[in-house]
Order: structure tokens, then sequence, then C-alpha cells
């Protein structure tokens, strides 16, 4: 696609696909929560605003809930990712699993 024709795009140019944020936040998912045996189970995200080359982005989680099932240790965590203006471009939901 040329400059052209992405700046009559909804992004009004060039854009990332929503899809990088997916796999952004599901790699440092993954980092934190394997080394502990856990496993991630779900992840919901949404896009916010989109991102455009030379754009930084940051993932961030924090858990929101936890809770204990006879063979497991379940926790829920709110996701975000945020630019290098800290402004958000995508949001979530995930869950992981640390099995007993």
């Amino acid at each position: 696609m040329t400059a052209s024709v992405a700046s009559l795009s909804v992004g009004g140019g060039i854009i990332m696909h929503g899809m990088n944020n997916f796999g952004l936040i599901s790699r440092t998912l993954t980092d934190w929560a394997y080394p502990a045996g856990a496993i991630h189970r779900r992840l919901e995200t949404r896009w916010v605003k989109p991102l455009k080359p030379g754009d930084t982005i940051q993932p961030t989680g924090i858990i929101k809930s936890k809770q204990v099932t006879k063979n497991s240790r379940w926790v829920l965590i709110d996701v975000m990712v945020r630019n290098q203006n800290d402004e958000k471009v995508a949001t979530g939901e995930a869950m992981v699993e640390f099995p007993n």
C-alpha cells in the first residue's frame, strides 16, 4: 500500500496491525507465567488507538483478582499497552492458571 492510499484509511496513514499488540501482550504474559509453571489461558483485547511507524509501545499488567479451585490457582489480569506519549493504545483482560 502506498502512503497516499494509506492516508485515506481510518488510521489516517500507515498503521501497525492490532494483532502485533496482541502478540506483545501474549509474550509479556508467557514470559511472566511460564517460569512459575503457569499457563496463559485467555486474552481479550480492545484496540484503542492506532500505532504509527516509529511509535514505541510498552505492555503492562496488573493482577485484578485471584481464585483458588480444587486443582488450580487462577489470576485475572488487566492488561494495557501504552505508547511513548503514555497514551493507551490497547486494553484488555487475561487469565492465567497456576496448576497445583
